[in-house]
């Protein structure tokens, strides 16, 4: 059984469970992976999350282990300030649409 270290929630309301080193365990579109094997798990991982910078740029990656020290997630006029960026069957890949996807929370 994989052990859920980290919670991330979007805006939208998705929610990603993770492992330590971010492979997610389940998402709230039904996957579950609870009793995979770790070649599976490391098919869908989350690397870390990303600040929304002006003019669509975009912050360092921030690694899951210190984005759970982030107070504030949202902009004043309640946009999400971050989003994530994961590894998708060996695809780097960035979290569109930030005003649906964006990250409102990271419990771990």
């Amino acid at each position: 059984m994989n052990k859920i270290k980290y919670t991330i929630r979007t805006k939208y309301g998705n929610k990603y469970e993770l492992t330590n080193k971010g492979q997610v365990v389940k998402y709230s579109n039904g996957l579950d992976k609870t009793n995979a094997p770790e070649q599976e798990l490391n098919t869908w991982i989350i690397m870390g999350i990303r600040e929304l910078k002006p003019f669509g740029n975009l912050g360092s990656l921030i690694p899951l282990c210190e984005a759970i020290d982030i107070k504030e997630f949202c902009f004043k006029n309640g946009n999400p300030k971050y989003t994530i960026q994961d590894l998708d069957h060996n695809t780097v890949r960035i979290v569109g649409n930030t005003k649906v996807h964006g990250i409102v929370s990271i419990i771990g």
